[in-house]
């Protein structure tokens, strides 16, 4: 339960802080302002990372649920690089 708890939590700031950054035009993070007009590769790929981070919030519940297998080995099998050794 803490697992899933803790990856909820933070795909919920992620998805509020993706929010608040999109209707901003810019995100801030540790005193750097990444602006979408003057960066937008950098911006959209930190909006992709929250998105996805999000996402996997959102699998990691239903997997608790007991709706879908677990995400976690979904990864491990198809990025073998990521597995601890």
């Amino acid at each position: 339960m803490l697992y899933t708890a803790v990856f909820e939590a933070l795909g919920a700031v992620a998805l509020w802080t993706m929010v608040t950054d999109i209707r901003a035009g810019s995100t801030t993070n540790r005193g750097w302002t990444i602006e979408a007009r003057e960066n937008p590769g950098g911006f959209y790929f930190l909006m992709f990372a929250k998105g996805a981070m999000g996402c996997f919030a959102g699998a990691i519940l239903l997997h608790s649920l007991g709706l879908i297998g677990d995400p976690v080995i979904w990864i491990h099998q198809t990025f073998p690089f990521l597995k601890a050794r």
